[in-house]
Order: C-alpha cells, then sequence, then structure tokens
C-alpha cells in the first residue's frame, strides 16, 4: 500500500540498499500487525540487495560493512514521511533484523524523537524513546483509547506526566487526544508550572460529548515559541500566551463579536485563521445600545488566510447575529467556505465576506449560492483561482455564468472543480467562464478537474474549445484546510472498541531498553529475541 524507497550507492561495495516500507497482506506475519480497518494489514521492513558478488545469506554481513552513520541515514530515510502510528513499529523492526543494526538504531538519537503514547495500552517505551533521544527537540502525541476504564487511564496518564514532565522544554511538538475531562485536570497539574520554551505546535482535543466546564486551567508556565495551535473553543485560553501565533485552529467555537475582536487583540501575527464546525449561538453584540450596528471586528493586517465550517445556514446575515458579518480583513488573499453534505447551506457570501479587495483564491464546498452572490463575484478584482468543489450544476451557474454582462473575476486564470456526482452541463459553463477570462486578456486559462477524472471532463466540451490556450489538466486538490470530518476534532484520534493496534506486544527488550519495575502487571511477548549470533 505505501511504499517508501531510499537508495544508497558505495562503490567499494558496489552494493545498492533497498530500504522499503511495504504494507502487505500477510496472515503468517502477526507479531506486529497494525488494524487501521477491518482487514489487517502487516507493516515490515524489505531489504533487497543488488550485487553479483554476494550471495543472499551473506547480504545482511556485506549491508553492515557500510558505516555506521550510512545505515543511521538510511533508517531515518524510511522513517521520514511516517505517520506517529507507523513510526514506532518500524523501528521496532529495524531493531529485530541483527545486534548491529539494533545498536546502530539506538546510537541514532534522531530516530528517537517522535513518542506516539497510547493510553489504555502498556507503554513502557516512552521512557527508552525519551532517553535515546538524547536531548534532541521530540514530537509527542498522547492519545488516550475511549473504552478503557476511568480509573486506569488516570493512573496511566499520572504515571506518563512523571516520566514526561522533565522532557516538556524540549517538546517541539505536542498533540492530545483526550477521551475524558479529567485527563486535562493530571496533564495541567502535571505540567502548568514547565515552560514550553521549544514549543512550537499544539494541539488539543477533547471529546465531542463532554462539555458545561467552566474556565480550564493552564497547561504550560509559557509557550512564547507557539506558532500553530489547533484545539477546540474552550480550550482556547489554555496557553498564556498567543502572540507568537501564526496558525490557529478551532473547533467548535461559538464567539461573541468582543470574543472575536479579543482573539485577533491576543494574536497580533496570526497569518492563518481556520473555523471547524463554525456555529452562531450567542447574542448580538452592539456598539453603543439596541438602535446601534454591531461593532466591527478587525483582524490583523497578518492575516492572509480564512476558513470556515458553516454547520448552519447563514443567509439573511443582516439581520442575523452572525459575526462573520462584521469582519474587516483588509489583507485576506485565500477564503474557504464549507457547508456539509447533509444540510443545505445558503449563505449570503456579499454580506459575510464584503470588501475582500486583496482576494486572490476562493473555495467554496457544499454550499447554496443565488443571484444575490453576483455582486460579491463581481468585486472580486484580485481573484487569480476559483475552487469549486461537491457544487450542484444550479450554483456552478451562479457564480461562473452570472445573468449580469459584466465581467466577474477580471483576473481569473484558473479553476479547479470537483464533484461526486456528475458533470451535466457543468464542464460548458466552466468553459465560458475561461473564453470570457481569455478574451478579457488572460494568456494561458487552466480547468483543473479532480484527478481521474479530466478525460470525462475534456470530452464533454471538446467540441467547444477553440482557442488553445483553455486547457484542461488533472489535479490534487480535493482537500482545502478545512478537514474532510469538518467535526472540529479528528475522528481517528479515537478508535474503535474492537480495533487493535499490535498483535501481542512488543518485546522492548528487544530493543535493548531497560526497565524498572512500572507497576503493571502485563506481560510482554518474547518478539524480538536472539538466540543466535549475528
Amino acid at each position: 500500500m505505501g511504499h517508501i524507497e531510499s537508495r544508497v550507492i558505495n562503490s567499494d561495495w558496489n552494493v545498492v540498499v533497498v530500504l522499503s516500507l511495504t504494507a502487505l497482506r500477510d496472515p503468517l506475519s502477526s507479531t506486529l500487525t497494525h488494524h487501521q480497518s477491518s482487514s489487517p494489514t502487516t507493516v515490515r521492513v524489505s531489504l533487497e540487495i543488488c550485487s553479483h558478488h554476494f550471495e543472499k545469506m551473506s547480504s545482511i554481513s556485506k549491508i553492515n560493512q557500510l558505516p555506521s552513520e550510512l545505515l543511521a541515514l538510511i533508517y531515518a530515510t524510511g522513517l521520514r514521511d511516517l505517520t506517529s502510528d507507523e513510526h514506532q513499529p518500524l523501528l521496532a523492526l529495524i531493531c529485530s533484523v541483527c545486534r548491529h543494526w539494533r545498536d546502530v538504531a539506538i546510537g541514532a538519537s534522531e530516530l528517537w524523537t517522535t513518542i506516539c503514547i497510547t493510553l489504555g495500552r502498556h507503554c513502557p517505551a516512552t521512557q527508552a524513546f525519551l532517553e535515546r533521544s538524547k536531548g534532541r527537540l521530540i514530537d509527542v502525541y498522547i492519545k488516550a483509547l475511549d473504552m478503557i476504564d476511568r480509573f486506569t487511564l488516570a493512573r496511566e496518564t499520572t504515571m506518563i506526566t512523571a516520566v514526561t514532565a522533565p522532557h516538556i522544554s524540549r517538546v517541539r511538538t505536542l498533540a492530545m487526544g483526550i477521551s475524558q475531562f479529567k485527563l486535562y485536570t493530571i496533564l495541567s497539574d502535571a505540567y502548568r508550572s514547565i515552560s514550553a520554551t521549544n514549543l512550537t505546535s499544539l494541539s488539543i482535543h477533547l471529546r465531542r460529548d463532554i462539555w458545561g466546564f467552566g474556565p480550564l486551567p493552564p497547561l504550560f508556565a509559557n509557550a512564547n515559541s507557539l506558532c500553530h495551535f489547533d484545539t477546540q473553543g474552550n480550550f482556547l485560553n489554555v496557553v498564556p500566551s498567543r502572540t507568537s501565533l501564526t496558525t490557529l485552529e478551532l473547533g467548535d467555537y461559538t464567539p461573541t463579536h468582543t470574543e472575536l475582536q479579543g482573539l485577533f487583540d491576543t494574536s497580533p501575527y496570526l497569518e492563518t485563521l481556520i473555523l471547524h464546525g463554525f456555529d452562531v449561538v450567542g447574542p448580538l453584540d452592539l456598539a453603543g445600545d439596541a438602535d446601534a450596528t454591531p461593532i466591527t471586528i478587525t483582524a490583523p493586517t497578518t492575516l492572509k488566510s480564512l476558513a470556515v465550517n458553516l454547520y448552519r445556514p447563514h443567509s439573511d446575515g443582516t439581520t442575523s447575529c452572525c459575526v462573520l458579518g462584521s469582519l474587516c480583513i483588509p489583507n485576506l488573499e485565500y477564503l474557504e467556505v464549507v457547508g456539509t453534505s447533509v444540510l443545505d447551506i445558503d449563505i449570503d457570501l456579499n454580506v459575510h465576506f464584503g470588501k475582500l479587495d486583496k482576494l486572490r483564491t476562493l473555495r467554496i464546498q457544499n454550499c447554496t449560492l443565488s443571484s444575490a452572490d453576483e455582486e460579491f463575484s463581481l468585486s472580486l478584482k484580485e481573484l487569480r483561482r476559483l475552487e469549486l468543489v461537491d457544487m450542484s450544476v444550479k450554483d456552478v451557474r451562479h457564480i461562473a455564468d452570472p445573468p449580469s454582462s459584466s465581467l466577474s473575476f477580471p483576473r481569473l486564470s484558473s479553476v479547479f472543480f470537483s464533484t461526486t456526482g456528475g458533470y451535466l452541463d457543468t464542464p460548458y459553463r466552466l468553459l465560458q467562464l475561461a473564453k470570457r477570462c481569455v478574451a478579457a486578456g488572460c494568456p494561458r486559462f487552466t480547468l483543473e478537474i479532480e484527478e481521474g477524472r479530466s478525460g470525462e471532463f475534456f470530452k464533454a466540451i471538446e467540441s467547444y474549445i477553440q482557442d488553445r490556450r483553455v486547457c484542461v489538466i488533472d489535479s490534487d486538490c480535493s482537500s482545502g484546510l478545512i478537514k474532510q470530518d469538518a467535526a472540529g476534532i479528528d475522528s481517528r484520534v479515537f478508535w474503535d472498541e474492537d480495533e487493535v493496534i499490535f498483535e501481542g506486544e512488543i518485546d522492548v527488550e528487544g530493543w535493548g531498553f531497560e526497565f524498572e519495575d512500572d507497576g503493571w502487571d502485563e506481560e510482554e511477548e518474547d518478539a524480538f529475541e536472539f538466540d543466535e549470533e549475528d
């Protein structure tokens, strides 16, 4: 399924080492089996030696003649693009090949900087990873399984915080998916007096069905280097300062006008704001008395990208309490508006996102448009790129072929289109838009179609294309800033009750780790015993 390959050629040995990570369906390899669905897949390392000098049985010994630094580089290349879940199994397999490989891996501190901690499972390797990383900056991922009883989760969380607290100052990335509010309080109690001086990315998510608590205690004494913060609205204030933030992702956030202005005031260098599951239920904030107009919310001049996932219809924005209609974002260059496939999200773009004089990219997904949005289209004089995803034929017609004789998007040069349904007359409508832009002076207009469907799209308009300045290409641009689950929380944080991460525990003794008795009574399988001399 996945395949990562690194070729290292050494002229002295005439050896080509191919390190590949291949996900194979292999029921015989049950030591390390990773289940991401109902069908198990085995993650294993395949080592292929290409040389006419050596027989297969002597391959490993010849690889071992490579300098340790080069062998460690091969390992690092294989691990480089893996997720946090995939990192530890592959590293375990590398350590299981032979003693020399294990020793090289243990001595390469850069291999141990990704630490995945799964609460509710026996995870004694955490302390070893912290020790093997030898002072390097580390990326820590903490996940709590939902079906484990509260007492067990609380006990293991307390033990993990005791192990990790001395290393918080060198944490670069911290991602926490927790199933109980109690777990956050344990983490906060352990970390709140510590300065996370090197923390640049923080993610905190709690199950959506656990709400109703008041102000949350802070997580750290300070995190002055924090650039990316991904969380839910209730956790917005758990970091003592947001002055260094450049990217903020919020789910389940329902701010008043005053609260949103406060967010901008405390994040003066914010460049990207992503709002997952945005909803408005609060009262309308007015500048003075009841007859006054809503206050204007002024964003930092640094804010260039805004993505909003809407929960419910946002039409008639002049009378609603939606804060979007009060936004003033003078330097915005990218706007993404995403509805849902369940509800028809009708949004008046002109009311909610007016005066975007510098907007260069507009992405609209699962939203209902109307003739009222024509004025918004005409106002986007600097728009270069338009992305239309899962939009009906009628909605595409409103934005691509308005009845007005005025030219919408005079600087437009590319359109991306993707849909799960049929095309109908959408290709023709987009072609007409392309022709108008070319006639207005665009030197080359690109119609980008979701990967694998450009042929179908081109066939629908082939007889109408007469200008070579209009081209149709494949594009892998199906994902925007809004996550596909659009729920404000990554569902992958919580596994299903019957999901098994590994069949059998990893025998960390085979990794060269030594642990003191940690109080757990679970048995470790001897997955990596070495009975023969290497």
